[in-house]
């Protein structure tokens, strides 16, 4: 039951033996670093001898997922666990929604560390087939200059070993400026920016005209680093395998995020769904403290407080069916708005809030609401 009733970010810590690992050790050594580093060792350990699992693709590929999941993970818990669950009405309407020229910098971040759930019914997979995508963490970091995102999802079939699910994660991150001090990728649109950088990533070494000259190296210096570059092959092959589905995965994360600003009243703050009542009621009538010791015991059976977005327009939609027109976003576009001393500058404001009700048309500037964060540990 724990398995059908929980998020991503709940299982995923259940699975991972390194978690128990870094919990064990002293206060002043459980650092992020310290995290990576055991996930990234453990997880290539759990493929064999390091000798026999040394150039192993696979076993390379696994382990530096991991450790990149594994900090993201230690910070969705460490920054209060903030999940918001897209509503499939509202997430088929992204599909459609035309993100643009959009790009990171215009969109808002409500909190710089959070996961979008988009449904485990997306039909979509990534890392070639291996993992059915369920959501995405993502995180604004060092001031606001990188966007840091890992897609998420269950193995399509069951592991050999644990340290297959590496498989279960794919990350990538975006920088605000470039190796040369230019405009990054947070100024581009996002899909182009994107493009850009997964396409980079798969560039094999040995195509690079910069890195063909091998005369400053010995031939035993040469043979060592092709064979590092050999290791992290499969790495490479997914990022280029990864492309579209990753252009998908943030079509929905972006529009889901711009709706967030637009329509904070359609954000509703509470348990999920199946959450048994017991947990619901005791919860409402206990203190901070207490509430923390039930939202714990309810967790350890797949149940937690979430973030949901999107009620209201399942709810017009279920008004709105029959003769009379469903509910849709109109086409989503940019509006580049005058303002400022004599209407002289000008500034992107999103117009994909048109939600169409019946006829009836919305539209209105960014409303951010206040974070209401759930402050909790790693869970045990």
């Amino acid at each position: 039951m724990f398995r059908q009733n929980a998020y991503y970010p709940f299982r995923a810590v259940k699975d991972r033996p390194y978690l128990d690992e870094f919990r064990a050790l002293p206060r002043e050594q459980r650092r992020w670093d310290a995290l990576a580093q055991l996930a990234l060792f453990r997880t290539r350990a759990s493929f064999g001898e390091k000798e026999a699992t040394r150039d192993d693709p696979e076993a390379s590929a696994c382990a530096m997922n991991e450790a990149k999941l594994a900090d993201h993970l230690a910070r969705f818990f460490d920054s209060g666990q903030v999940l918001f669950h897209i509503a499939e009405p509202l997430r088929d309407a992204f599909r459609t929604s035309d993100l643009g020229d959009a790009c990171v910098d215009d969109i808002k971040f409500p909190f710089p560390c959070l996961y979008v759930h988009l449904g485990r019914d997306l039909g979509l997979t990534f890392n070639d087939g291996r993992a059915l995508l369920e959501g995405a963490f993502l995180e604004r970091r060092d001031n606001d200059t990188s966007l840091s995102v890992t897609l998420v999802g269950e193995l399509a079939d069951p592991p050999a070993h644990w340290g297959q699910r590496g498989m279960e994660s794919f990350s990538f991150f975006l920088l605000d400026s470039g190796p040369d001090g230019s405009g990054g990728s947070l100024k581009k649109p996002l899909l182009q920016a994107i493009e850009e950088r997964l396409m980079a990533q798969a560039q094999d070494p040995n195509d690079v005209k910069e890195l063909s000259d091998w005369s400053s190296f010995s031939a035993e210096e040469k043979a060592d680093i092709q064979r590092t570059w050999a290791k992290h092959s499969l790495e490479r092959e997914l990022h280029m395998k990864n492309l579209q589905v990753t252009k998908e995965c943030m079509q929905l994360v972006a529009n889901a995020l711009l709706y967030l600003s637009q329509y904070p009243e359609d954000v509703e703050e509470g348990w999920q769904d199946g959450t048994p009542k017991g947990y619901r009621d005791k919860f409402e009538r206990q203190d901070t403290k207490a509430r923390a010791k039930t939202l714990s015991r309810a967790e350890h059976e797949g149940f937690t407080r979430i973030r949901k977005v999107g009620k209201l327009f399942e709810i017009e939609q279920a008004k709105e069916q029959g003769d009379s027109p469903s509910p849709h976003l109109r086409r989503a576009h940019w509006r580049r708005q005058a303002y400022g001393p004599k209407q002289s500058l000008r500034r992107l404001v999103w117009i994909r809030a048109a939600r169409v009700l019946g006829g009836t048309v919305r539209e209105r500037p960014y409303l951010m609401s206040e974070p209401l964060p759930l402050a909790a540990p790693l869970p045990a």
